[in-house]
């Protein structure tokens, strides 16, 4: 598999083993540490006596709290923003949505929190078309190996999001590669993540008949999938039906792309920006705003 790209800005590329809170909150312990010890080894015990229970026990309650209220203050600051993120990102705004997980990415304290944060900023901008950028998101989600034991679920299922980013380039083999990794890292999550690829990528080598049948086959997969996933999923099987027998099939084809709506922008350009028959598929169905 090709690697991945990143992106530009730092905010977005994977979390830096030495930040520069991190930095401050171990330059702020260890001067304490100095600072004590320095005063009490050469203070003596008139020194001790002194400072010890009045200044140096305070001391260390006041730093410690600061930095708790400080690591406090930006993890909450990150979960508003992610989580508003996932509010516009059910709601059908993916805009929105993509601007408030960008924000969450630029607020993380941890790896973890940015690889999310990424990932699900680079699951936005796909649904918007953008499959560059998504792919730059994808990669430094990837990049940072954070996914793997902090969420698993979305690990396995990067490989998908990835192979429907190459496929809607029209890169072919990427997708076929990320598909095959994807394979690998299932585990126990449901392969109904993988379906949307998988048959767009059968419909688009040219095989139709194999394309309904995994659809057939897959029925149950196909139904718990919602929104525009879904809606792109009716659409390829209507694609799929006319490359097979637009005559003997009129009524499922009807059926299908009836089921389309209500539509919304992008829902169904996504897939057919670089993909010239679905594109005249959608086109002769009325379904593309191209000319």
């Amino acid at each position: 598999m090709n690697e991945l790209p990143l992106p530009k800005e730092s905010h977005l590329k994977p979390f830096p083993f030495l930040s520069a809170q991190r930095l401050v909150a171990w330059a702020v312990w260890v001067g304490v540490f100095l600072v004590s010890y320095n005063h009490f080894s050469r203070g003596g015990r008139a020194a001790g006596e002194a400072w010890g229970p009045r200044f140096h026990i305070p001391l260390l309650v006041t730093v410690f709290l600061g930095l708790f209220a400080f690591f406090y203050w930006r993890i909450r600051r990150w979960g508003r923003a992610y989580h508003q993120g996932v509010a516009f990102f059910s709601a059908g705004d993916e805009q929105q949505a993509s601007h408030h997980f960008e924000e969450a990415a630029r607020r993380a304290t941890q790896g973890a929190q940015r690889a999310i944060s990424v990932a699900m900023m680079g699951q936005c901008q796909m649904s918007l078309g953008d499959t560059g950028r998504a792919l730059e998101l994808f990669g430094s989600a990837e990049r940072s190996g954070k996914l793997r034991a902090s969420v698993p679920a979305i690990h396995r299922w990067m490989p998908s999001l990835i192979a429907t980013a190459h496929l809607a380039q029209g890169e072919l083999a990427s997708a076929h590669a990320w598909l095959e990794e994807g394979r690998k890292r299932n585990g126990t999550l449901p392969p109904m993540y993988a379906l949307l690829p998988e048959v767009a990528l059968l419909c688009r080598e040219g095989n139709p008949a194999a394309a309904v049948t995994e659809l057939d086959a897959r029925a149950g997969e196909a139904d718990a999938l919602v929104g525009r996933d879904a809606r792109r999923l009716k659409l390829l099987r209507a694609f799929a039906l006319d490359a097979l027998d637009p005559v003997g099939h009129a009524s499922a084809i009807d059926a299908a792309l009836a089921s389309l709506q209500p539509l919304r922008p992008g829902d169904l350009e996504f897939l057919s920006a670089r993909w010239p028959e679905l594109r005249a598929f959608m086109e002769r169905r009325g379904l593309s705003r191209a000319a």
